[in-house]
């Protein structure tokens, strides 16, 4: 099967590679940092995250290639994400389980400060408007990580759902290529949502419960090409839906009158052409 990425030069390799060993090394700080301000400034806590780790913890022993898709609500899925799915000690012990992202430019690129956080946190970093030669780069590094031995996450839907809701249609086919490159890779599906999120946003309301569930997916398609980079992000997205389909009817309200009806959802808004926080391939 010929190869629709751009394979990484070698210069691009000792780049990624010298990368991960600076944020390994930054890590007990940026690492510390990052959950203070999520657990004390912030107050939010993760639901049941010691079964969270361990279930986690299990599908990493597989040591397959492993590629993280989640829905996208908030600026700091990402933080919630890395959080959620390890320890500290964990990630210090085996920096591949602390996953690679694929921030958009955009989203950093004016800030010095944020620009060398973003590095230390192992991005490779996308511009959203670039030409489908840099798309097709960006996904052969990650293809050549993944190969490696390194996870990497991905939000199918290229973008925060402006509508609350994962949305199967807004589906880029990055993704789908990707595992079409890496056909053995594994996908760790993860729907993540504060127990108070309605809707889209910078971030999860102030001291807010974040739930997490995570199930694996081993897609596959019989197609060829771009066909079958569209079947499966197809197929990764729709596992996405059902999570969260499973989730909201846990949250539909109880019969009127019931004191246990939780707060009812609120309408939908519209996509807007705002920028996302961490664009997926």
């Amino acid at each position: 099967m010929a190869s629709s990425l751009v394979a990484p030069s070698q210069k691009d390799v000792v780049a990624l590679a010298r990368q991960s060993k600076l944020g390994w090394l930054a890590f007990p700080l940026v690492g510390a940092a990052a959950i203070f301000y999520m657990r004390v400034v912030r107050g939010h806590r993760v639901k049941d995250l010691a079964a969270v780790r361990r279930r986690f913890r299990a599908i990493a022993r597989t040591r397959r290639p492993i590629v993280i898709c989640a829905n996208h609500l908030t600026m700091v899925d990402s933080v919630l994400l890395h959080w959620a799915l390890s320890s500290p000690l964990d990630y210090v012990r085996q920096f591949r389980l602390f996953s690679w992202n694929v921030p958009a430019v955009e989203n950093f690129k004016r800030n010095a400060a944020i620009s060398l956080l973003t590095y230390l946190t192992k991005t490779v970093a996308i511009d959203r408007t670039g030409s489908s030669e840099h798309h097709r780069e960006v996904l052969g590094k990650l293809g050549h990580l993944l190969r490696a031995g390194e996870m990497v996450t991905i939000f199918p839907e290229g973008g925060r759902s402006r509508t609350g809701r994962v949305e199967p249609e807004q589906v880029t086919y990055g993704v789908g290529q990707l595992l079409r490159e890496v056909p053995d890779a594994l996908v760790v599906c993860v729907y993540l949502r504060g127990d108070r999120q309605e809707t889209w946003g910078n971030m999860p309301a102030r001291g807010d419960t974040i739930e997490i569930d995570l199930e694996t997916l081993e897609p596959s398609t019989h197609a060829s090409g771009m066909r079958a980079a569209r079947d499966l992000s197809r197929q990764v997205i729709g596992k996405l839906k059902e999570m969260e389909e499973r989730y909201l009817g846990r949250r539909r309200p109880a019969p009127a009158g019931s004191r246990l009806a939780p707060r009812a959802l609120v309408a939908a808004r519209p996509r807007t052409p705002e920028a996302s926080s961490s664009p997926a391939a």
